[in-house]
């Protein structure tokens, strides 16, 4: 049977009615849901099934929302015994996929996710920035741009693919990045975001933050996992817990976790989640992308297909 890495996407993934088709067909699913709203303190199916969007699309319930749904195609593949080579998350995801690791459980996933969601929403208010795509730069050449005219201002908050990069920070600093970029006839795209994510204007939130982090025991992990900070694979416990309280203050680096996972052996990508964000980023990131197998399982349909592929593989 061909490795295979479980992926879990973050925040932009979300789509009305999303897990409806799981909450309706397996009784454990439902509960979970039921223990995700005493949590959140918000009705969570209803807020992923009906919205509205645009309450939905706020990060404090949006956080807990989509996490629920991530553990809810995580619980319906793994009573199929599907165990994968490695785990990623990209952002909010990585909380899942440390679910899936058995760093820790479920419910204290979704405390974290609250509670993050939470926080982040409060800081975003609190000072608004800005966040913009750069498309087609290395990021070595992006960073000097932001070393030269913005500094500390500004980060390079996801390394989604080598050639899809994006930069959070102040409004003022991602503005003197793209006037630089423009000078230089580079590409780029700001993004329709209510925060600049992962970038120093979260950094109210990480004290805090870190402190509910701290009462969450984490264990090592079953599985390596592609951690966030330093697209490595983990499976220590404190190793894991230490990069978990910088992850919301540092960037993404997503393509040289995903590409560490490749080294690790996956081959077959599967993406445990609303909209196949992550998938369609692969074949900018696999070194052979002839060689993998993708796949997105977001309702009993698409699990379903795909267990039926699996056996089919044995």
């Amino acid at each position: 049977m061909t490795s295979q890495c479980f992926l879990f996407p973050g925040q932009g993934s979300q789509k009305l009615g999303m897990g409806k088709g799981f909450h309706e067909s397996n009784d454990v699913i439902e509960s979970l849901f039921d223990d995700a709203s005493e949590i959140a303190g918000f009705d969570v199916a209803e807020m992923c099934f009906h919205g509205p969007f645009e309450t939905l699309t706020e990060t404090k319930y949006l956080q807990p929302a989509l996490a629920t749904v991530m553990l809810s195609c995580l619980m319906a593949i793994e009573e199929y015994d599907i165990i994968p080579n490695n785990v990623a998350g990209h952002s909010l995801g990585e909380y899942i996929a440390l679910v899936s690791a058995r760093v820790f459980s479920r419910r204290d996933c979704l405390k974290l996710v609250t509670e993050r969601g939470r926080l982040m929403q409060r800081e975003a208010e609190a000072n608004p920035g800005a966040m913009s795509a750069v498309l087609k730069m290395p990021d070595e050449t992006l960073q000097a741009v932001i070393d030269e005219v913005a500094g500390d201002d500004v980060i390079i908050a996801n390394y989604n693919t080598p050639s899809q990069l994006v930069i959070s920070g102040t409004t003022e600093g991602v503005e003197k990045v793209e006037e630089a970029l423009r000078q230089r006839s580079g590409r780029f795209i700001r993004l329709s975001v209510s925060g600049a994510w992962h970038s120093k204007l979260m950094k109210g939130a990480e004290d805090e933050f870190n402190k509910v982090i701290d009462e969450i025991e984490f264990e090592d992990a079953r599985i390596p996992v592609v951690m966030n900070v330093t697209g490595k694979l983990e499976t220590d416990a404190a190793v894991i817990k230490g990069l978990m309280k910088r992850q919301m203050c540092s960037g993404v680096r997503w393509y040289q976790g995903i590409r560490n996972a490749w080294l690790d052996g996956s081959r077959k990508f599967i993406e445990l989640g609303p909209k196949g964000t992550l998938i369609k980023m692969l074949n900018g990131i696999a070194p052979d992308p002839t060689a993998m197998s993708i796949y997105v399982v977001d309702s009993p349909i698409a699990l379903e297909s795909y267990v039926h592929e699996e056996d089919d593989d044995i």
